[in-house]
């Protein structure tokens, strides 16, 4: 990545575009469609080497070319993850790196913001289809508990805690299985990948 031109797509107010100039970035192109965050970042997190914009993932076109693409936490909010890798290989040169990082246990239950659960193996599936290929990846675990869930004052952000969760359930039976087997299995935890790519 060192003197690459990265786009850091959902980059959000803005600190981990500042942490890849920081890594050595020739230039960041920091995209998201929050406008009010994309305030927060270019008072918080401006620099000569950063420029954000507001823009749609899939209609974002970066100038200059970027060489490597950064998504993290991105893809499974999106409503066509396919269409979105497609649009990051199409923009990318040979040889560019996608960097990316889903959710890799259920989430869409807890979250009303997240629109697909991947697996490990389906993520992959999703990357190498639109001819990326895996150099490299990070697995993480963050455990928690029912008071993290249901604490207001401590836990998680109450626009990012599901309502109604039961009715969703008996809406999406297979998604309160998969629930169910994961914490018989592993207990109350949410596990990450992220992989680094190179388009071939």
């Amino acid at each position: 990545m060192r003197d690459a031109v990265v786009v850091d797509c959902a980059c959000g107010t803005g600190f981990g575009s500042e942490v890849l100039l920081a890594a050595g970035a020739r230039s960041v192109q920091g995209v998201d469609l929050d406008r009010i965050a994309l305030e927060y970042a270019r008072s918080r997190h401006a620099h000569d080497g950063i420029t954000y914009f507001e823009a749609d993932a899939l209609r974002f076109a970066p100038t200059p070319q970027p060489a490597v693409w950064v998504s993290l936490e991105t893809v499974e909010h999106l409503p066509n993850p396919t269409a979105y890798v497609a649009r990051v290989a199409q923009l990318l040169p040979k040889g560019g790196r996608f960097i990316a990082s889903v959710p890799v246990t259920v989430c869409t239950d807890g979250n009303p913001h997240h629109l697909h659960d991947f697996t490990r193996a389906s993520f992959r599936r999703l990357l190498s289809a639109h001819g990326f290929k895996e150099i490299r990846a990070l697995e993480q675990s963050l455990r928690f508990s029912l008071g993290d869930i249901f604490d207001r004052a401590h836990g998680v952000r109450p626009r990012d805690r599901r309502h109604g969760l039961v009715r969703w359930y008996a809406r999406h039976p297979r998604v309160f299985a998969k629930r169910v087997q994961l914490t018989l299995t592993k207990g109350f935890v949410n596990e990450y990948l992220t992989v680094v790519t190179e388009l071939r």
